[in-house]
């Protein structure tokens, strides 16, 4: 080899070490940029787990309703965990990343900046944890909290070394939640009744109200009111009135289970088919054509009812509304008091969430009162199905009257107060407020009964039908105290919450009785099997109503907390809770005494001609004053019933009403004035039948404690 060829070659080898020096190094530039990212990513995933995932997930863990009622499927629950656990700390490591372009100075401050606003948010929710609800405490304590452990994280590699560690916290909340939802996540296979149904030639209707007392649709004398209900009294005359009935659980997610499956629920039960595998639908399921509209439970198997088929697949539209769902959640559980109150409400939710409401709230406000139409949807689906060679079985668990209370008796939509809570007001008149909005969505409920009604009788199956109409549980109007949740020993309000409305029509059945059967929710399905001539050996808690009574003194009831107890009390005792409520709402008369109340109760319905002006309102207004014009007859259109808006006034007498006029008449009372002075909110409920469709004027009357009327004339613009 010549010497020109061997430096040719030395320096080839020069040159290709010096490549492979070059991609070694690149190599391992490569390796240490991810290493510092995934240490990074770690750090920030446990800020993010202490700050976001461990509270939403944790909610949601022991709520598991929430998931039914959003009929969302196991993928999107999937992607609901990357979502709230991954993508935060995900985010936070990309821009961590990203401000390394711009120098360590900048770089160091982006870090501390995200670790402030992680250990910030944490403080809010450890605050709330707490119980403290005052902004003006959270935030500065907040802002103090993250400054101080930003610092201590910032000086010194131990602690953040600690925090790094910290991360097997987002594991172990990982594996407690996937524990918590395996009846979603593993819910297993579905295993039907060995059974056989002997009558084939009944189609049975079966309709679950919700948050329905049987208190509320009485009148005075104890029957039911058929000015205000009419197609209750209807459905009373031509089916067997269970008057002594009493519901379950004082919880939806509790009581439609307990019907459906003729069973006790445990405290820390879900509504989901893996926890109740005996029910009706897996009793006739595979034997005849069932169906049912479940809003909040998940009881019936996917290859048996559309909307539970519907719920498997993955729908990015339904993953987006449970998202933003979660984020009201998520600010209900992290903001202080004023801060969330602009948020919509997430307590009428079953569980304590929005998704449900939101859900309720959208299907009112499409105009299509989804809820109330389920029951003639229901109806008509049972019709057809019969027109096929199996039986047929339809059952409806309708969200009516259930909060929130928009919708009047004709089903049109009003407004309602923007913040409202499962606790009534500690004054009166709010929870009188309530209580009318209440029984105008009740009295709309009713409406939707009759429609269902009319749709079997035309279609010629109401005689040969098992037609039930209950209600889950009902709702209590007391000042200061809970709607639902009720301790055992306070009996008069246990009257207001399981006592509830049920009817049973039975094939054939050609005239009304009048039940005291110590009947209960539980012997409802075992009546069906009965009804059917089903054979089986499933047993169930309840007994069957046909030409029997089940022999019993008490009926066991448990409440949300898990707490059981026993309910003796009769149809007599619930009377004194027809007298309590008309004390507060007359219980006799049409829709139209619904808005007579207070002092000025009479006046409700009178021409008032009032010339003499008052100096004592400086400025009122209505909230929605388009309310009041272009009104239709149109089910789902908007109208002006519940009433809002705000008063500026000076110091008005104990005592003192405001009357809300419309179009000269007396259609509704303002409580608020009452000892009122400065600025302050205000609710009322008119007379629904005044807003015809047109336009409509309203003006406000002051009535003195004296009876003296002046008037503060149309409110402000």
């Amino acid at each position: 080899m010549t010497t020109e060829t061997s430096a040719r070659w030395t320096g080839r080898l020069i040159i290709e070490r010096r490549r492979r020096g070059v991609a070694t190094w690149s190599l391992c530039h490569v390796c240490h940029h991810c290493l510092v990212a995934l240490r990074r990513f770690v750090t920030y995933l446990a800020l993010a787990t202490i700050a976001v995932s461990q509270p939403l997930l944790d909610l949601y863990g022991t709520n598991l309703t929430v998931f039914s009622a959003a009929k969302v499927g196991r993928l999107e629950i999937g992607v609901f965990i990357v979502l709230v656990m991954i993508v935060p700390a995900l985010v936070a490591t990309l821009v961590d990343r990203f401000s390394v372009r711009f120098g360590s100075v900048v770089h160091r401050s982006v870090e501390v900046t995200i670790a402030f606003l992680f250990l910030f948010v944490f403080g809010m929710v450890l605050l709330r944890w707490l119980k403290v609800e005052r902004d003006y405490l959270v935030y500065p304590a907040s802002v103090v909290f993250a400054v101080l452990l930003t610092r201590l994280y910032t000086a010194r590699e131990s602690l953040r070394q600690w925090v790094s560690w910290l991360s097997i916290v987002a594991v172990a909340v990982l594996a407690t939640f996937v524990l918590q939802a395996q009846p979603i996540l593993f819910p297993g296979p579905t295993t039907f009744a060995d059974a056989s149904v002997e009558r084939t030639d009944v189609p049975v209707f079966m309709v679950i109200m919700d948050e329905a007392p049987l208190y509320a649709m009485l009148g005075s004398d104890g029957r039911i009111n058929a000015e205000r209900f009419p197609h209750f009294a209807q459905l009373a005359t031509e089916s067997t009135w269970y008057r002594d009935n009493t519901a379950i659980s004082n919880f939806t997610h509790q009581a439609v289970p307990g019907i459906m499956a003729s069973k006790i629920p445990e405290k820390d039960d879900s509504p989901f088919l893996a926890l109740h595998p005996r029910n009706i639908f897996t009793l006739l399921g595979d034997k005849m054509d069932v169906d049912a509209v479940e809003p909040v439970t998940s009881l019936c198997p996917s290859d048996v009812c559309s909307n539970t088929e519907e719920a498997t697949g993955f729908s990015g539209s339904r993953l987006w509304s449970f998202l933003k769902d979660a984020l009201v959640v998520y600010g209900q559980r992290t903001l202080p008091y004023y801060s969330r109150r602009g948020l919509p409400d997430t307590e009428h939710g079953w569980g304590g969430f929005g998704a449900v409401e939101s859900r309720f709230v959208e299907q009112l406000k499409t105009g299509a009162l989804g809820q109330a139409t389920a029951i003639v949807d229901g109806a008509r689906d049972l019709v057809q199905a019969s027109q096929g060679e199996k039986a047929a079985l339809r059952l409806v668990h309708a969200l009516v009257p259930h909060a929130p209370w928009y919708m009047t008796p004709d089903q049109r939509i009003t407004s309602i107060p923007i913040y409202s809570t499962t606790s009534n007001p500690e004054f009166g008149d709010g929870s009188r407020d309530n209580y009318q909005r209440f029984l105008h969505q009740f009295i709309g409920t009713d409406k939707a009964i009759g429609q269902a009604m009319k749709v079997l009788k035309d279609a010629g199956l109401w005689d040969e039908a098992l037609v039930i109409v209950t209600a889950d549980h009902g709702i209590s109007f007391v000042p200061g105290k809970q709607q639902r949740n009720v301790v055992l020993k306070d009996r008069e309000r246990v009257l207001d919450i399981y006592k509830v409305p049920t009817f049973v029509k039975y094939p054939g059945q050609q005239a009304g009785e009048t039940s005291d059967c110590a009947s209960s929710n539980l012997d409802l399905v075992p009546t069906i099997a009965d009804v059917l001539d089903v054979k089986t050996d499933w047993t169930f808690l309840g007994g069957s109503l046909v030409d029997r009574c089940p022999q019993r003194d008490k009926r066991p009831i448990e409440t949300a907390t898990g707490k059981r107890g026993q309910v003796a009390e009769s149809f007599s005792d619930l009377l004194t809770r027809v007298s309590y409520y008309d004390k507060v709402v007359p219980a006799d008369g049409d829709v139209r005494t619904v808005a007579a109340v207070g002092s000025s109760a009479t006046l409700i319905g009178q021409r008032l001609d009032v010339t003499q002006a008052t100096d004592q309102v400086l400025k009122w207004t209505v909230s929605r004053p388009q309310d009041f014009v272009n009104l239709t007859a149109e089910p789902g259109s908007r109208v002006a019933v519940t009433i809002n808006g705000g008063i500026v006034s000076g110091a008005f007498a104990v005592g003192t009403e405001g009357i809300l006029v419309i179009d000269g008449i007396a259609a509704g009372v303002v409580g608020e004035l009452s000892g009122a002075e400065g600025v302050y909110g205000y609710t009322a409920v008119i007379d629904s039948t005044l807003m015809t469709p047109g336009d409509h004027t309203v003006e406000l009357v002051i009535r003195a404690p004296d009876g003296t009327l002046t008037s503060a004339g149309p409110p402000s613009p």
